[in-house]
């Protein structure tokens, strides 16, 4: 979990599927001054091989840089 602020989260989860080398990305966001303050929104969600997802981590990192 990410405290984005006082009243906005994110929730990053990376998981492995059963197929060989991939992965599972899902990124969730809450807003606390929601109607339901404990509902998640999906922001982003992808499957990728390995080699993939860490090159979104690289570019992530080097951008940040």
């Amino acid at each position: 979990m990410i405290d984005v602020s006082e009243d906005y989260k994110l929730w990053v989860t990376v998981k492995p599927t059963p197929r060989f080398d991939q992965y599972h990305l899902k990124i969730e966001s809450q807003w606390l001054g929601a109607k339901d303050p404990t509902g998640m929104q999906v922001a982003y969600s992808v499957t990728l091989p390995r080699h993939q997802l860490r090159a979104i981590a690289a570019a992530i990192l080097e951008g940040v840089a």
